[in-house]
């Protein structure tokens, strides 16, 4: 069993150069990978709340850690790409392409845009981006099977994730995106709009080199289990419902909600 200083000596070592995952302290479900998780979860939720009480200060926040994110992002792909024992891009794994990468490609929307398409790009965030930080936090299957926590792909998958779920805090505590108020039918999906736009490169890259990105052909994770006898074009249909229906679900309730008082205003104007 590797101590400490080997993940220190090891920080930006590639996973082609690293003792096998069981003898490193902070790979997946040790006790170093809970308690690093639990200290940066603790910092974004503390973070969250004192932003929430700095109103004029949340878009330049937003703007900052879009940037920041997306830039750790290329400069992960760069190192990963570079540092192992084949040099190239590996197709099937590395390019952003992710249900968590809309994060990058939201957000821009989520700060700059306006009317409907901000409500999409933030409801993306509130929604499946809220759920995809939370797992990873607990379950980082791209990273810690391999890595430390304590290393940079560790910090890397602890960072992203932390800022997608502080983003979404930060915008429902400070009102700046809201599961309510929804009166048009198709408000709620709204939300899947972002994920649809990115399942298009995603699948073509998916069926073109047998990957499995957004986990639309079922490969990835404990979803063999599920779909292991399943053609993958009927897994793929499967997930689309499920990234077309989950994000609805937020808002469905305040859509019902609404047109119960709609009805009941209108019963007792007759």
């Amino acid at each position: 069993m590797k101590d400490f200083g080997y993940v220190l000596q090891n920080f930006f070592t590639h996973k082609d150069f690293l003792a096998p995952a069981e003898q490193i302290p902070g790979t997946m479900f040790t006790p170093l990978h809970f308690i690093f998780a639990a200290i940066v979860l603790a910092i974004v939720i503390v973070g969250a709340i004192v932003l929430v009480k700095h109103p004029n200060a949340i878009k330049t926040t937003f703007i900052i850690l879009w940037a920041s994110m997306t830039v750790f992002e290329v400069v992960k792909i760069v190192w990963e790409s570079t540092s192992g024992k084949t040099v190239g891009i590996e197709w099937t794994g590395i390019l952003p392409l992710y249900a968590c990468s809309i994060y990058m490609y939201a957000m821009p929307f989520a700060i700059w845009g306006k009317g409907w398409v901000k409500q999409a790009a933030c409801g993306y965030v509130c929604t499946l981006g809220m759920l995809g930080g939370t797992v990873n936090f607990v379950y980082p299957m791209t990273v810690l099977p391999s890595y430390s926590c304590i290393s940079f792909a560790g910090f890397h998958t602890f960072l992203y994730h932390g800022a997608m779920l502080f983003t979404c805090i930060v915008m429902l505590a400070s009102g700046y995106h809201r599961y309510t108020h929804i009166r048009r039918a198709f408000e709620p999906f709204l939300a899947c709009i972002p994920t649809l736009i990115l399942s298009i490169p995603a699948n073509i890259v998916n069926y073109t080199v047998g990957a499995d990105y957004m986990f639309f052909r079922g490969d990835s994770a404990f979803l063999p289990a599920i779909f292991g006898s399943v053609p993958d074009p009927l897994v793929t249909v499967i997930i689309y419902a499920l990234y077309i229906l989950v994000p609805a679900a937020f808002y469905l309730p305040s859509l019902i909600s609404q047109k119960i008082k709609f009805s009941r205003k209108k019963s007792e104007s007759i």
